[in-house]
């Protein structure tokens, strides 16, 4: 072997040598940004999601409360509708008498105040599962630290009516949920759900 062909030889092998271990570790660095950028949009992600579960659950108890009351048009004309809360509601009791049928029991002949007293307890809890398997629905258990509140403002506050014909109904659902705000990650934050209407 000549001495050009050495040096050739020797030459080449410099040219084609791996990465250095500077390259390599800023590859790692690169790639473990995106990654944790990754990652980060995947938590947001997650968060909206369940934030616009909860909304959603808070929309259709909310609406659930308003259809009850116009099923209940003389309980609505007495009332009994007008102060609603879901706090004390006694979950763990039904109410009696029960006035639905379900495959435990048979519904009663309830009056119209009756049944806006049932309407409001199974709003606050939900109906009790006839399998004993499925979760019960209702403010308190369908949200975190969910409740619930109907008020009435008397459209004639001249006359000895409470809630008058035509008053309106202010339905509101609060619960909490995780914030959002990167400041305050992790602390549960109060939100509330509003619906007025006239049934």
């Amino acid at each position: 072997m000549s001495l050009n062909q050495f040096v050739s030889t020797t030459h080449n092998r410099r040219n084609h040598s791996g990465f250095t271990l500077v390259e390599v570790l800023v590859t790692v660095v690169v790639v473990s940004i995106g990654l944790l950028g990754l990652a980060g949009l995947q938590i947001n992600g997650l968060r909206a999601n369940m934030s616009s579960e909860a909304r959603s659950k808070a929309t259709l108890l909310a609406s659930d409360i308003i259809e009850r009351m116009r099923a209940n048009p003389v309980g609505l004309t007495d009332n009994d509708y007008a102060n609603i809360t879901t706090a004390g509601a006694g979950c763990g009791v039904q109410p009696n008498p029960f006035c639905s049928n379900t495959s435990s029991s048979i519904a009663a002949d309830c009056t119209t105040a009756e049944m806006a007293t049932f309407d409001a307890w199974v709003w606050a809890c939900g109906m009790p599962p006839a399998n004993g398997n499925v979760q019960p629905g209702g403010v308190t258990n369908q949200l975190n630290q969910g409740t619930g509140t109907v008020v009435c403002t008397d459209v004639d506050t001249t006359d000895a009516d409470a809630c008058s014909e035509g008053s309106t109904y202010t339905v509101t659902v609060t619960w909490n949920e995780l914030s959002p705000d990167a400041a305050t990650s992790g602390v549960d934050t109060l939100q509330a759900l509003s619906l007025s209407v006239v049934p």
